[in-house]
């Protein structure tokens, strides 16, 4: 980097005399400046390593575990050899589906430490769940199995420790720093500029911006970082180690775009294309071809899968699983509501699932008979004199949602998703909230992601409403296993703490 252009700033300012000699078509940089570059590193290097140093730390946790147990002078068994192996392999799929080896979470151990949290005990629950329907796990020694995994938490965070430090190291030399510069002088521009201000440790160094117009016309907190015409980018780039150029100008000058990425073409920077203003509201965008023509997904992309037959397997599994280790509580909760009220044990209701469709949900009955009976639909409210007196305690743990999980099995309903409401209100709502009938896009839950951030009970105006579907659409944007199992793990917890159910 030239001594007028110091990597080490994060925005590089130029003067104000020197910005208004755009509008009189004069480059403001120095022909004298050098092309050398810094020693890089490519942004995946270090999440490679620690991809890499993780397979190698599960492999040792794994062989140190078992020669713990056993013995040095033990011959290692082939199928201690399989379940270290294939552990391995699980273990490294859900880090990396766990967000793990991103490039910009290889800076934050914060960051780090939750997807451990989240990839660690999705690849634990994997296993054990496939040890115990494969009966294969009684075969291993449990003080091996617990060696190996303390063994490989202590590896894993060490890793990680390591391999952040020298990440940190490595931006501080400016070893990963991307230097860029942005085409375009608008209201774009000045929203990236202002994000990449917000996070200073993601490594960007915005060079400077490109632009023809009138300098009056470009928007005052920019123009100071005005670095000349579009026309003397290209000799800009040459003469500066420049990585990307973002093309920040309106689509609707594609002549004008479709020109400049040709001669961007000639030099040896990174082409970005930044949105139109419409993209810009979308926070999940990915793109694809449909025979050949590229195509952006704006909004459910993740559909197909939650409603695809992993989704399904899971469901299956999970309920199966608790289905036969709640069937004892059946029994004591089903004799508890009778002894303490008259009426049936179950009590359904009409809701809406996915696209629209009604079905039945189960619960079990923790109001009296008269409330359950009656036509008129009313939420429950704290102290509600309808309650009973085990609906309370069923309502305040979620008991009374147990029955639920033959919903998931007849496939009305999945473990976790959007919570479904009762039709009258999804009638109410509807008509108010723009997107609340996007919550029916997939099968509702027993839990989601709005009932463990706090978002669970009783909904008592229109905004509360909102931030429900916005953590609605939140989690069907977002949808993975990891995150279900994330979900699922929150849910246990915030049970016991949250008082908001009623």
């Amino acid at each position: 980097m030239s001594e007028s252009l110091p990597s080490e700033s994060v925005l590089k300012l130029t003067s104000l005399s020197n910005a208004r000699a755009v509008h009189s078509h004069e480059p403001i940089f120095s022909k004298r400046q050098s092309i050398a570059r810094a020693k890089k590193y490519c942004p995946s290097f270090f999440s490679n390593v620690l991809r890499t140093t993780d397979v190698v730390a599960l492999l040792v946790a794994g062989f140190a575990g078992y020669l713990f147990r056993f013995g040095i002078s033990s011959p290692i068994l082939q199928s201690a050899h399989l379940f270290i192996y294939l552990s391995a392999i699980v273990t490294s799929v859900s880090l990396h589906l766990a967000n793990a080896y991103k490039p910009r979470a290889i800076y934050s151990l914060s960051t780090q430490l939750g997807t451990l949290f989240v990839g660690g005990f999705g690849a634990l629950f994997f296993i054990l769940m496939f040890g115990f329907f494969s009966g294969t796990l009684r075969e291993y020694s449990r003080i091996w199995l617990l060696t190996s995994m303390l063994l490989t938490v202590v590896m894993l965070l060490a890793n990680r420790v390591a391999v952040i430090s020298m990440a940190r190291a490595a931006l501080q030399k400016n070893h990963l720093t991307e230097s860029v510069v942005i085409v375009g002088a608008n209201e774009h521009t000045e929203k990236i500029i202002n994000e990449v201000i917000k996070e200073p440790n993601l490594g960007i160094n915005i060079l400077g911006i490109f632009d023809d117009r009138e300098y009056q016309r470009i928007p005052s907190s920019i123009q100071d970082q005005l670095l000349g015409t579009i026309d003397s980018l290209l000799t800009y780039i040459r003469q500066n180690p420049v990585d990307r150029v973002v093309v920040a100008l309106p689509w609707v000058a594609s002549d004008r775009i479709d020109y400049l990425i040709k001669k961007l073409r000639t030099v040896p920077a990174r082409v970005d294309l930044a949105p139109n203003n419409v993209i810009w509201k979308f926070s999940t965008i990915n793109m694809e071809r449909i025979a050949g023509i590229p195509v952006l997904t704006v909004a459910n992309g993740r559909i197909n899968e939650q409603i695809g037959l992993i989704k399904r397997i899971e469901d299956l599994i999970i309920s199966a699983l608790l289905l036969s280790l709640s069937l004892p509580f059946f029994a004591f909760i089903a004799a508890a509501i009778k002894l303490d009220s008259r009426g049936p044990v179950i009590f359904k209701q009409r809701r809406h699932g996915y696209n629209n469709q009604i079905f039945e949900v189960y619960k079990f009955r923790s109001m009296n008979l008269e409330a359950c009976s009656s036509a008129e639909l009313s939420q429950a409210t704290r102290k509600d004199p309808r309650i009973t007196r085990v609906g309370k305690f069923l309502r305040r743990f979620s008991l009374d949602e147990l029955p639920q999980l033959i919903n998931v099995l007849m496939g009305h309903m999945s473990i976790v998703g959007p919570r479904p409401h009762a039709v009258e209100h999804n009638v109410e709502y509807g008509s108010i909230i723009c997107e609340y009938f996007a919550r029916h896009n997939v099968k509702p839950g027993i839990t989601g992601w709005a009932q463990v951030n706090g978002l669970r009970g009783e909904i008592n105006c229109p905004d509360k409403m909102r931030r429900r579907v916005d953590s609605d659409i939140h989690y069907i944007e977002n949808w993975s296993i990891l995150l279900d199992l994330k979900i699922i793990l929150m849910t246990a917890i915030t049970v016991w703490f949250q008082n908001t159910a009623y």
